[in-house]
This record gives structure tokens, C-alpha cells and sequence, in this order.
């Protein structure tokens, strides 16, 4: 922060200090580990596993970053997801909660190393090495464009790496075909009324997201 111009001690005022200052930092964050690390091997002169899992949350109390990142060319990253919805109630069983989504709008965005409930659908996986940004609501997906960057969608990692250190998830469910919305989000084009439509809704992201990001693109989600 102090090196972008910012003091992190210093109170930035209303607005806080902006989600790009906030994802900046992030990036030279984890920039700055990668250079230390390479210092490393190229002193000690011996093969060393120089693989970091690196997922950051950073927050200045009007925006939320959060990173999913590996460095690494072959590998996936320790799980990330989130979820979004009108309301997050306690159903059933005591501890047990359900996301629920009445419109289009949110009022709840939550993210975690994996799905907090059983309806694990309503679970959107963010990309390998991506930030994931929420601003006033609104989801943003940016990938991380390093050296361990790869641009193809159809490149594939392995989890062997993250489910050794047990820090992979797994929640398939359902996906489907994707419509642009006119005001610039996401919209699936399936009936949101229907029970399979309120599920598919946020999986569906994922390809989405999946394949923008794979482009080198940001992602912007209407939640």
C-alpha cells in the first residue's frame, strides 16, 4: 500500500481506498513472495518444491479482494468459492444454513474454501490464479497475469499439489449456456422460477467465468 502512494494507517475516508488500490496491493503482494522465493532456489543451488498457495482476503470496509493463486505452471490452487443471495437463513438442523435468492439482487455475498452448505449448486468456483473482487455488491473476477499465467480455456491443472496440503474442495453441479445481459452482467437463460433455473443460475457462472478469465479478461457479476 505505502509504495502505491497509500497509508494503509491513515483512515482513506468515505469509499475507503477503492477496490483497484486494494487489488494492486494484492498483486505486488504476491509479486514480491514470488521474487523472495526464486532468490531462494537460485542460492541454495539444490532442487527445492518452491510451490506457494496463496489465497488472500484484504479489506478497507467498503470493498473485499481476495486472491486464489499458485505459483505454479501445472498445478490448481487451494479451493476457492462464493456464493450470493437475498437472505442467509438457518434451515432444518440447528447450524444448518441455506442461501437464499428471491431476484436477481443480492444483499449477501459470502466466500469460503468450500461450500458452506448442502446445496453446494448454489456455489460459484473461482478460476486459478484470479482476484475476486466485491464492490457495493457487485462480483469482479480478474485473472492473474504472471508466469504462471496460461491463456488457453482449455488448459487443464492438476489438484495433486492442493489436495496433499488438503486444501481442495470439490462441489460439481449443474451448468449451462450463458446470454450477455444488457446492463453488462450475467444472466443465464434458463427459467429462474423453476428450482433446477435457481440452481443452474449461479453454477452456471462458472463456465462463464471459466472461460472469460481463461481470455484475460475481467468478469463482472450482476449478484
Amino acid at each position: 500500500m505505502e509504495k502505491g502512494g497509500h497509508d494503509p494507517d491513515v483512515d482513506p475516508g468515505k469509499g475507503g481506498f477503492g477496490h483497484a488500490v486494494l487489488r494492486n496491493a494484492m498483486l505486488q503482494t504476491i509479486k514480491r513472495i514470488n521474487h523472495f522465493i526464486a532468490k531462494i532456489a537460485d542460492h541454495d543451488g539444490e532442487e527445492i518444491d518452491t510451490r506457494c498457495l496463496l489465497n488472500f482476503a484484504v479489506t478497507d470496509g467498503h470493498s473485499v479482494v481476495c486472491t486464489r493463486y499458485v505459483s505454479s505452471t501445472t498445478d490448481e490452487a487451494a479451493s476457492l468459492y462464493f456464493s450470493s443471495g437475498t437472505s442467509w437463513k438457518q434451515e432444518g438442523p440447528k447450524g444448518h444454513y441455506k442461501m437464499e435468492r428471491r431476484d436477481k439482487g443480492a444483499d449477501i455475498v459470502l466466500v469460503a474454501s468450500e461450500p458452506l452448505t448442502f446445496e453446494r449448486d448454489n456455489w460459484v468456483t473461482v478460476p486459478t490464479n484470479s482476484t475476486l473482487t466485491i464492490h457495493k455488491q457487485t462480483v469482479m473476477i480478474h485473472p492473474i497475469i504472471d508466469q504462471y499465467y496460461n491463456e488457453s480455456p482449455s488448459y487443464t491443472r492438476s489438484s495433486g499439489f492442493a489436495v496433499s496440503k488438503g486444501l481442495v474442495s470439490n462441489a460439481p453441479g449443474l451448468t449451462t449456456t450463458l446470454a450477455p445481459a444488457k446492463s453488462g452482467g450475467i444472466t443465464p437463460d434458463v427459467d429462474e422460477s423453476s428450482e433446477v433455473g435457481k440452481q443452474a443460475v449461479s453454477n452456471a457462472r462458472l463456465e462463464a467465468v471459466q472461460r472469460k478469465v481463461a481470455d484475460g479478461g475481467c468478469v463482472r457479476l450482476r449478484v
